[in-house]
Formats: structure tokens, sequence, C-alpha cells
């Protein structure tokens, strides 16, 4: 019984079991090595886990106090203050100009041994006083008549040479005579030397003042060339020699002066003096207005006396720029000047200077105060009466 309860048992198992599933059978793979498998763990990049991190940003202290286990940085605000920014000091630029006003001083630029080297003056360099409203100058303009007036031989020379020829002949005539009184010689050789000397370094010296007036005219020729570009945009520029011995207190200056009724003046003036053959004053002009010649088959001449007045206005324009500059400009009365409200204006100037000018240019430098006062220095020297025309 026993056993047929265990064949049941088996059989009725068998009815309700399940066949147990087979094992997996394992993937063919690759003979590794240990070398292979750390080679390949240490080209596997490092990969780290990501945290996420939150900041809050509390508007008070009170709130981080309240929590101070959690590890937040807590950012406190500082306190808002107003900041007053302090007031420009830098002038505005100029809107209006008058007859006579001073637009903008030029200095030279350069900074290296500026007691040996002479004045340098850059024509890329625009003032902007100069691009102020009012003015038509442009800038293409200004840097075409800066680069006229630098390239200049007769401005180099003036630069560099105009207060130097006096004191280097002064200073080589010392060496001279420094080396005459100790090379040994006595008796009338040493009396002969000396007498020498003499007449020599006072030869020198007024060949050095013939070559200053030199230049100084042919600076101001120059600069009416300079001053023709500038003509239609109501400026004329000036030079101002501050120095005494260096070259490098050269300034130049920019003057506002409509020139037109100046001009107008100027040639009624001409038309005046040439009824009067006698008076000279057409050769106290010191201009150049010959007529323009067309040759071919048919010569023709073109006259040039309309334009007497501008070339006349032109050549002393920087002369009487310098002088205002310097305020060495008569004041005129109390009705003001012709053109000009507190000075003298171009064509008044002129009119005296050409009145009190001599038909002869030895007596140039007696005749005229102000160069006179540039040549002479403080050497004051007797005027000569000359009779106005």
């Amino acid at each position: 019984m026993s056993g047929e309860g265990i064949d049941a048992k088996q059989e009725t198992g068998q009815g309700s079991s399940v066949a147990p599933a087979s094992d997996p059978s394992p993937v063919k793979g690759w003979v590794t090595f240990d070398e292979e498998n750390e080679k390949k763990k240490k080209d596997s990049p490092a990969v780290i886990s990501a945290e996420t991190v939150q900041i809050t940003l509390e508007r008070s202290l009170s709130k981080s106090a309240e929590s101070p286990s959690n590890n937040v940085a807590v950012l406190g605000p500082k306190p808002l203050r107003n900041v007053e920014l302090p007031v420009a000091t830098v002038e505005p630029i100029r809107q209006g100009f008058s007859n006579g006003d001073v637009i903008v001083t030029l200095l030279p630029v350069n900074s290296r041994f500026p007691w040996i080297t002479p004045a340098l003056f850059r024509p890329e360099l625009v003032p902007e006083e100069l691009m102020a409203q009012g003015l038509t100058l442009t800038v293409e303009e200004y840097v075409q008549t800066m680069e006229l007036l630098v390239n200049d031989v007769r401005f180099t020379l003036y630069n560099v040479c105009y207060k130097r020829i006096l004191v280097a002949w002064i200073t080589l005539a010392f060496i001279v005579l420094l080396s005459l009184l100790f090379s040994g010689t006595s008796g009338l050789t040493l009396f002969g030397l000396g007498i020498g000397w003499l007449v020599l370094n006072a030869a020198a010296i007024f060949l050095s003042m013939y070559l200053k007036f030199k230049l100084q005219r042919n600076l101001e020729r120059c600069l009416a060339q300079v001053n023709k570009q500038l003509l239609r945009h109501k400026i004329i520029i000036a030079l101002d020699d501050r120095g005494k011995i260096s070259c490098h207190k050269v300034n130049l200056c920019f003057l506002y002066m409509d020139s037109a009724a100046c001009i107008s003046h100027l040639q009624t003036t001409i038309e005046q003096q040439e009824r009067d053959p006698s008076s000279g004053w057409e050769q106290r002009m010191d201009i150049t207005s010959n007529d323009i010649v067309i040759q071919g088959s048919r010569t023709t001449r073109l006259s040039r006396k309309q334009e007497r007045a501008a070339l006349l206005y032109l050549r002393y324009a920087a002369r009487w720029g310098r002088d205002r500059v310097k305020d060495l400009l008569v004041s005129p009365p109390a009705a003001g000047g012709r053109h000009c409200n507190s000075i003298t204006c171009p064509c008044q100037y002129i009119e005296e200077h050409l009145h009190c000018k001599p038909t002869g240019s030895c007596c140039f430098y007696i005749a005229d105060p102000n160069v006179q006062s540039e040549v002479f220095g403080s050497i004051h020297l007797p005027t000569l009466p000359t009779s106005s025309v």
C-alpha cells in the first residue's frame, strides 16, 4: 500500500509539476588578459556624479540665522548710496567769434630736449576748437594748410636759426677772444689781433641782424601763402615767438577775422593813392602783382590790379596777428575800431604802417619799431622822423 501510495504521489506530482528551466549556455568571447583590462580602465574617462546645489538669496539676515544648519551660501545685499559725479572742468567749445578773437594757440609737440631741438608741429593733430560751430574749416583743409607751412623751407629756417644766429656768434666770439688771451702772444701782435677781433665782431653782429631781418621777412611771405588758403574761412594764422634763446617757444595762433570789409577798404585806398604818382605808396606796399600774360598766336594780358588789395592784406596779416597776440595794437577811440570792436583792424594797421614806412629799405630797421624790438632786443635806437604821405 505504501509503495502504491508513493507511486501514486509521484504520478500525481508528475502531472502538476513543471520541468525546470535549463541553464543558459555561456557566451563565447575572446580571451582577455589583466594588462589589457587595466589599460582600458586607464583610458576610460572619469565620470563624476553631478550634485544639485540650491542657492537662495535672502533680503535679510534674520532668515539665515533661523536655519544655521543649512550649508547654503547666503548673500546679503549692500546698502545703496548715491554717488555724485565730479563736475567737468573742461570748458565748452566756443560757438561764436568776433573779429580779432584768438581761436586756438598750438604749442610744439616735441618734449625731448625742448631747449635744444626746434619746435615741431604735427599736421595730423587737429585741434577741436577749429571744428567749432561757426567755422567752415574742414579737417582735410587744415591738414593741407599745416603741411604747406611745416614743409616750407622758410618756416624751417626761421624755426631753427632765428633765435640762434646772434647767440651762436657771441659764443664763438668769446671763445676766440679767450684763445687769443691765453695764446701767449704779447705786445703789438696781441694789440693788433684784439683790434681785428673787435672789427670782425662788429661786422658779424650787423650780419646777424641782417640775416634775422631776412628770415623774418621770408617768414611773413610764407605765412601770406598759408593765409591765402585760410582766407575764405575767415581765419588768420600768425607766429608768436616767445623764446629768447630757445626755438621751443614758437607758437602758432589762429585768429578769427572777416577780411571782406578790410580788403574792400584797402582797394579804395589804393585807388586814391594812385591818383598821386609822387606819393610812392605803390613802392611801399612790397607786393608783386604782375599782369598775367597768355602767350600764343595772339598775346593777351590780364590785369591783376583788382587783386592788389587782397595781396596787400595777406602780406601784413601775419604781422598784424603777431601784434594782436602780443597786445601791441593801439586801442581805437571810444567809438570802436573800423572793423574790430576793441583793437585796430588790419586795414588801419596796414595804412598806418605804409604811411610811416620809408621808400628805402636801408632805414627799415630804425623806422619800424616792431622789427627794431625783434632784431635789437632791449637796445633802444633813435627813430628817424618820417613824413606821412
